[in-house]
């Protein structure tokens, strides 16, 4: 029997808008039109321990183009998804607008914070995942809780702000609650933290982050940053 092994596949490494943006005509996006550097579709990962079984951390806009450009999440048969559930971090556009491509009836679980899952009951859109076959587990900061079989996460708060689109006239960007999290997968030997959309590396985030076998992938608004062993990380166009 194959023991568990914990696999990371990064389906999007862009900031909000993806790389090029529609609007934005900056060197990076010009060549990204031009052929020349690659285009990336909006930050997501697949994460899994058996390459059956998949979760999806963020469901960006990008969503239906990642899931077709990854075999392995492929379904298997007539409405038999390999995706068994979904979480997100934070409540941004960018990370939750694809949920809206996943409402054709198929179970899967929406695991976040009660926070965030109180963002999606305001916007009554997201209605259209069927409460009938999608789950909303809230998940408490700094429980473990099982994602998949094999396959622990644990939700940690991280610097951030209110999503755009609930935010006030005044948004700070130093908030460390329930609204942003970084979130840490296990499969009982390695621990890999995924960070995005964190607003600023604080020193205690760091120490947190720098656990004996563990690596960390995350961005920092315009910036690029991850461990060596996944270079995955946001590029702002």
């Amino acid at each position: 029997m194959t023991e568990p092994r914990l696999r990371i596949r990064v389906l999007g490494s862009a900031a909000g808008g993806g790389l090029p943006q529609w609007n934005c005509g900056c060197t990076n996006c010009m060549r990204a039109r031009w052929g020349e550097i690659p285009s990336r579709t909006q930050s997501s990962i697949a994460v899994s321990v058996d390459g059956r079984s998949w979760a999806i951390a963020n469901a960006s806009p990008d969503l239906r183009q990642q899931i077709a450009d990854a075999p392995v999440l492929w379904p298997s048969g007539a409405r038999e998804s390999p995706i068994q559930a979904v979480l997100l971090t934070n409540g941004e556009i960018d990370h939750v607008a694809g949920l809206l491509t996943l409402r054709e009836k198929t179970p899967f679980a929406v695991h976040a914070t009660a926070e965030i899952h109180r963002m999606l009951s305001t916007n009554r859109i997201f209605d259209a995942l069927d409460p009938a076959v999608v789950s909303r587990p809230a998940e408490a900061l700094g429980v473990p809780f099982a994602l998949l079989p094999g396959l622990e996460a644990e939700l940690f708060a991280v610097p951030g702000k209110a999503p755009l689109h609930v935010e006030e006239d005044t948004a700070r960007g130093d908030l460390e609650d329930e609204q942003t999290v970084g979130v840490a997968f296990s499969d009982g030997m390695r621990q890999v933290f995924y960070v995005p959309g964190c607003a600023r590396l604080t020193p205690d985030l760091w120490s947190g982050l720098r656990r004996p076998n563990s690596t960390w992938s995350g961005a920092l608004p315009g910036t690029a940053k991850s461990s060596a062993s996944n270079p995955g990380s946001k590029a702002k166009g």
